[in-house]
Order: C-alpha cells, then structure tokens, then sequence
C-alpha cells in the first residue's frame, strides 16, 4: 500500500514539473545525438542514465531527446511506457 502510495505521489510531482515546464517545451529545440554527446562530455548536461535515476522515472524509455530553450538549462524530454503499458511524455532536467 505504501510503495503504491510512492509510486503515485512521484508520478504526481513529475506531472507538476512537467505542467510547469509546458510553455518553455513548446520553445525547445532538441540536438543530434552527436551534439548531446558535446553537451555531456563538455559537463552543460549529465548523462540520460543518471538523469532518469534523479528523477524516479520508472517504465521503459522508448524515446529519449536532449532539447534546451534560450537562457534555460538543458532538459531530456522523453517517451516511457508505464506500468499498465500507457505512454506518458515527460521532461526531466538535464544538469
């Protein structure tokens, strides 16, 4: 009952940052896997695996895309199946 009760409070904080996020999303330009590689060896950006363990994102990530806006910090906006199989889009910060 507690993990179920964890499990919806994290996916309910996610969704608060990613409504929050929403009108910076719409601006955001994603990079080529060569250019996240940049932003990762350059330290502008921590890797997609650590980031999605920061986050608690739990399912399987079936896209992933390192996107950045004007004057804003990099973010991974990514595609991943839950439990239950639904797809849920999510952004996660990507420092």
């Amino acid at each position: 009952m507690m993990n179920r009760l964890r499990t919806h409070l994290k996916a309910l904080a996610l969704a608060f940052v990613v409504l929050a996020a929403m009108p910076a999303v719409a601006n955001a330009a994603c990079v080529s896997q060569q250019e996240a590689r940049r932003f990762v060896n350059s330290g502008q950006a921590i890797p997609l695996s650590q980031a999605i363990r920061r986050a608690g994102v739990s399912g399987k990530v079936v896209r992933a895309a390192l996107c950045k806006t004007r004057g804003n910090p990099p973010f991974y906006r990514l595609a991943v199946i839950g439990p239950g199989g639904r797809l849920n889009k999510i952004r996660i910060p990507a420092n």
